[in-house]
């Protein structure tokens, strides 16, 4: 509630300077939708843990709308928060910087993380369970497995061709023999240089023993193991002071019984819901069979004798020579227009003139770009969701306020006949309308009125379709009741797109088989976004006050990007509806950082099926119809939503033109897919799924390389970008800690995590789980307590690993300057005021 109230400030502030716009400094809107964001995401978690272990089967319906509305004005805050971050180099990035809001509230960064909702994964629909039974039937049929297509890693290491493989090898064995050569050379110059002191010392009269030399290399031994017991004391005291302070666990979280004994009770509470929730079905399904057998024929008497007095009526005020054509006009009875007020009649004037003027200038040629976002301002005040978040506690409040004689959480019998009334309501009044409208029909034909036209109405230019209304519990659907296709069902013209001829009379389910037999439609290996292993960066305001450059952003304000304005949206059907996000996203980074396995989370957190429009798996397939795959694809993820469409290598579509040189030729795509075609169709498919469609379907599109794309072509088809950079020094550490926690194995403390750290700049997470994996095989595994791991083992895999070059890292700073857009509000805050009035900049007059 206090999130709410502080959501009435603004409105409450204007009401006092007599409703005159209200105007603040950026920084000060920033700082207030920052405090507001802090209540959302504590109200969400809170929220969502309820929702999660809660028992009651109705609670869990109102608590399931009131976690989604708050999830929405969560995602609505957050883009508010990105228009107002105007300070400092970054402007207007997804990666909101609120560290200085999160120390002045004096919280902790981690605390503000935002998960997806469980219940994106844990609740499946009867739509979803067939989809699910459906998609593990044909992978059973035409691969022979319903295991999830493991990945596979291409050892960059590996050479294909013998000879050159050979060469290596010959120049590997030289450089042993020379440094074996070199190293017996120093051996052998040590020995002399011994025997030339030992000579020395006999010529100056001193004795030489062979236990002089041995008691030097006694104290030298004793020296280091001293040095190296007082580093253990020293790193144990350490140890234990942490372990007291409560810096470090005694155990990993994962390994203590606290965190065991609570997945225990989840499962538990997980099978009493089940129950609660069947318990519930049951008795909806008595009630609304009692209702009809009770009240069936009364409701029905009485819809039939008041729509029969309505069209007797119609029927006498036209003398019997019109009749009305449907039932439908007897709900349009009671529309009466009311007269415009002056205000409304000059708003009304002002929209004619803009029309005509917009049909006047349609045949001309487009200015430039209007003016920025910068005039744009974000509404203040109550939301339509803070609207439906008051009414729905205060219906809480009201149904539940003595909630205490029911211990065992089962549903409300008392309520029941609410909830279905509406239902049996709608269903007798289908049932009626159809009687009726047979009733005119023979009622026409008596009166001989059939050639006669009814009046028909001006219909509006502007036609809405009707969007079908959602039933609240899926799960009461029937199999044959599932409606495989747009939630927009209402006939209307819709825009065709290429190869929708082929597809046109096929059933969704048979597409989705196709598919599936080509190995387009597939399951991914499951993982999960808190995979990503990073922290947030503290030093990043500094470092955005101090270069011109913007820093990278971190791991921790990547996975809050890929929970709020993508998973979010693509989980629920009512936050896509309600906000403003596109279904078109690019992931653009180095080989390794985490582009495949944020599809793959993304898939596993949303229960998401997965297309997969790769060049490296459809190069082979639909050689000749690449308009009729993209229809195919586009069609079947429209059908089984949510849905992720896949592409991986997208430089390779949106291949960059290059200058030509003489004697050069255009590569054929002779024997494989003609990517110049699939490139067309697929640009015409970015407006398939438009904004106010609203469909639960992403598409992603991977690119390790995007400088060799089409920046132009990838901007309007990715409405919005996310760079995937390499991990920084902190990161780094934890990536090497959780690697060695997996695999249980325990290094020496003084073993030096912090030197590979070093050494791995411009490495990703793939290349240095890759390297690992070659180091710590079984057979090492099996040793390692009678064997100690060393940094030595480390350094040559590592050093055979790919890894980021300062060129690449400097090209891919300069491609996520310019794809998000950056640059451009950056060069416009520096012109000087005279650019921006359009005068000339002083310089040499033209002779």
């Amino acid at each position: 509630m206090e999130a709410l109230q502080i959501e009435m400030d603004p409105l409450i502030e204007n009401q006092a300077k007599q409703n005159l716009k209200l105007v603040r400094p950026d920084q000060e809107w920033f700082v207030y939708y920052g405090k507001l964001y802090l209540f959302y995401v504590d109200a969400y978690k809170s929220l969502e843990t309820c929702y999660d272990q809660l028992l009651h089967p109705q609670k869990r319906r109102l608590l399931k709308k009131m976690l989604e509305n708050t999830m929405l004005r969560q995602i609505q805050i957050k883009q508010a928060m990105i228009f107002y971050s105007t300070q400092g180099n970054v402007i207007r990035s997804d990666f909101v910087n609120l560290h200085q809001v999160i120390f002045d509230e004096k919280r902790l960064i981690e605390d503000t993380e935002v998960s997806l909702p469980h219940y994106f994964s844990d609740e499946q629909n009867r739509k979803l369970a067939y989809r699910k039974q459906m998609l593990n039937h044909f992978l059973n049929e035409f691969h022979d497995t319903t295991q999830p297509e493991e990945e596979v890693l291409v050892d960059k290491a590996v050479l294909e061709n013998i000879e050159q493989a050979i060469w290596f090898i010959q120049k590997n064995e030289r450089g042993r023999q020379g440094i074996e050569r070199v190293l017996l050379a120093k051996q052998l110059k040590k020995q002399e240089l011994k025997k030339q002191e030992k000579q020395k010392k006999l010529q100056e009269g001193l004795e030489v023993h062979d236990s002089t030399e041995r008691e030097e290399a006694i104290t030298v031994i004793q020296k280091y193991y001293r040095g190296f017991k007082a580093r253990e004391i020293v790193w144990d005291l350490r140890e234990q002071e942490s372990l007291f302070l409560g810096f470090t666990l005694e155990k990993p979280l994962q390994e203590t019984d606290a965190y065991k004994t609570y997945h225990i009770q989840r499962e538990k509470m997980k099978e009493k819901q089940q129950e609660r929730l069947q318990e519930y079905k049951t008795a909806l399904v008595e009630a609304r069979d009692n209702l009809m057998n009770d009240w069936q024929d009364d409701i029905q008497n009485q819809m039939l004798a008041e729509r029969r007095r309505w069209y007797m009526s119609e029927v006498q005020k036209a003398e019997g020579k019109l009749v009305p054509p449907k039932v439908a006009q007897f709900y349009k009875k009671d529309q009466v227009r009311l007269p415009l007020t002056e205000e409304e009649q000059e708003m009304m004037d002002l929209l004619d003139k803009e029309k005509k003027a917009a049909k006047k200038n349609k045949g001309k040629k487009k200015k430039k770009k209007k003016q920025e976002d910068e005039d744009i301002r974000v509404e203040q005040g109550p939301t339509e969701a803070i609207v439906k978040m008051q009414d729905l506690i205060e219906k809480h409040n009201q149904e539940w306020r003595n909630d205490q004689l029911n211990p065992y959480q089962k549903h409300e019998n008392s309520l029941l006949k609410g909830e279905i009334a509406k239902g049996v309501e709608k269903q007798i009044r289908e049932v009626v309308d159809e009687m009726i409208d047979m009733e005119l029909i023979n009622l026409r034909i008596a009166l001989k009125a059939k050639k006669m036209k009814y009046p028909k109405k001006k219909k509006s230019k502007k036609k809405k379709a009707k969007v079908v209304e959602k039933a609240e519990e899926d799960d009461l659907l029937e199999e044959g009741d599932i409606n495989f296709g747009f939630r927009s069902v209402a006939k209307k013209k819709k825009k065709k797109f290429p190869g929708d001829k082929g597809t046109a009379k096929k059933d969704p389910r048979d597409m989705l088989a196709e598919l599936i037999e080509s190995g387009i439609a597939k399951k991914l290996e499951p993982a999960k976004i808190s995979d990503l292993i990073g922290n947030c960066n503290p030093l990043r305001q500094k470092q955005e006050m101090l270069q011109e450059q913007v820093a990278d952003p971190s791991i921790y304000d990547l996975r809050q990007v890929l929970v709020q304005f993508i998973g979010m949206p693509l989980g629920s059907s009512y936050i896509k509806d309600n906000v403003k996000e596109s279904n078109y996203v690019l992931f653009y980074g180095p080989h390794g950082s985490g582009k495949t396995h944020a599809v793959r989370a993304l898939q596993t957190e949303c229960d998401a099926l997965i297309l997969d429009l790769s060049p490296a798996n459809i190069e082979n397939k639909y050689q000749d119809k690449p308009d009729y795959l993209l229809s195919l694809a586009f069609k079947t993820a429209a059908c089984f939503q949510p849905a992720i469409i896949y592409i991986d290598e997208i430089e390779r579509i949106f291949k960059g033109k290059k200058k030509k040189k003489k004697g050069d030729q255009q590569p054929s795509s002779a024997g494989g897919m003609n990517w110049v075609k699939l490139r067309k169709y697929l640009l015409k498919y970015g407006k398939y799924f438009t904004e106010k469609q609203k469909e639960n379907v992403t598409i992603i599109g991977c690119s390790y390389a995007p400088w060799n794309a089409n920046k132009k072509q990838l901007k309007s088809f990715f409405k919005r970008r996310v760079y995937f950079p390499c991990p920084n020094y902190a990161t780094r550490i934890m990536i090497f800690q959780k690697f060695f926690e997996e695999r249980k194995i325990q290094l020496h403390p003084n073993f030096p995590i912090s030197s590979l750290a070093h050494a791995t700049e411009g490495f990703t997470a793939g290349n240095i789980k890759e390297a690992l994996r070659k180091i710590l095989t079984e057979r090492r595994l099996i040793l390692s307590t009678e064997i100690p791991y060393r940094i030595s083992e480390f350094v040559d895999p590592l050093a055979v690993q790919q890894s980021t070059f300062l060129q690449q890292y400097q090209e891919f700073r300069k491609l996520h300057d310019d794809l998000s857009g950056n640059k451009a509000r950056i060069d416009k805050l520096k012109k000087p005021a005279e650019d921006e009035k359009g005068k000339k900049k002083p310089g040499k007059k033209k002779k």
